[in-house]
């Protein structure tokens, strides 16, 4: 549940991050996490899983409120060739769940797509990072070790919550990382007063 809220307040705060024009959201990330959200709540539901339901849920809220702000502020226009592909992951990721019957097929080919993504938005934390909120991605990435911290059983191939757990985090603190590059070297130059 803390997790939860921190991720929740993550939202909060990149979406002012929006209404202030600093963050400039990609359009197709913000819609692919939405829907790849859901199928990972739902995989997640239908596999039994408890321990991160509320960081779940965030990750198909959060997502969709973006989104949709994405529509007026968001970066680019029309869809890339990087955006449809991206789209088309998710759709085949659902598809892949309904063929094999299986949440869990659906819930690891959801990871997938959901990395595939975050691609543009990895891009633009390195290529121009100035387009997105730091402080929202810190705590994010914070709601990840939180989630993370949550989770009772590691590495068994019938417990998938550490999966999610881990991915989260990496993804989460990969953005982070690339969003504070170098910030933390200059104020660690500063000369003393």
């Amino acid at each position: 549940m803390i997790a939860g809220l921190l991720s929740f307040s993550a939202y909060f705060f990149y979406i002012l991050s929006i209404l202030k024009g600093k963050t400039k959201p990609s359009r197709s990330t913000w819609w692919v996490l939405t829907l790849v959200g859901g199928l990972i709540l739902w995989s997640s539901y239908d596999l039994g899983a408890t321990e991160s339901f509320w960081i779940q849920l965030n990750y198909v809220l959060g997502p969709l409120i973006i989104a949709l702000f994405s529509v007026r502020y968001g970066e680019g226009r029309g869809l890339s060739y990087l955006d449809k592909v991206c789209l088309f992951g998710a759709l085949v990721s659902g598809l892949l769940w309904i063929v094999f019957n299986s949440p869990l097929v659906g819930f690891i080919g959801s990871i997938v797509v959901d990395f595939i993504g975050l691609i543009p938005t990895i891009k633009k934390a390195y290529l121009d990072p100035k387009k997105e909120d730091p402080g929202a991605w810190l705590l994010e990435t914070i709601a990840s070790i939180v989630n993370a911290l949550g989770v009772t059983v590691w590495f068994t191939l019938g417990s998938h919550d550490w999966i999610y757990a881990l991915y989260l985090f990496l993804a989460n603190a990969t953005i982070t990382m690339l969003l504070y590059r170098g910030k933390t070297w200059v104020v660690l130059r500063r000369p003393l007063p």
